[in-house]
């Protein structure tokens, strides 16, 4: 990284250390939100909790994704990153969509089956 002059690595600097401070904050919220939930009645808390989960996978690894851009050495390098980014968030949304139908269709059932 000796040929990359000054500026880049300060700006490089700074967006790591934003990063890092927006991750933290990231952090601080889905805590809360956990602990939220946790205390909550309602009979959809487990489907919040698991929802918020994913959320906090996805920003995870938006972070991360920012983390390795910060390290691209050229535009394919980081096109590159993208495209495995990219990849790797659909077969994430596709496994969340099917957990999360497969959630809502065991509520329905249960919902639908008699009490005894």
């Amino acid at each position: 990284m000796a040929d990359i002059n000054p500026s880049a690595e300060n700006a490089r600097a700074m967006l790591t250390e934003s990063l890092g401070r927006l991750r933290k904050g990231s952090e601080e919220y889905f805590s809360l939100l956990e602990k939220a939930l946790s205390l909550s009645p309602l009979p959809i808390a487990d489907q919040a909790k698991q929802f918020c989960n994913f959320m906090q996978r996805n920003v995870t690894a938006t972070f991360d994704l920012g983390d390795k851009l910060t390290q691209a050495r050229d535009v394919q390098d980081a096109l590159k990153m993208q495209s495995e980014f990219f990849q790797d968030q659909m077969r994430a949304l596709t496994d969340q969509a099917k957990n999360m139908g497969e959630t809502a269709m065991k509520a329905v059932t249960g919902a639908f089956t008699p009490k005894i």
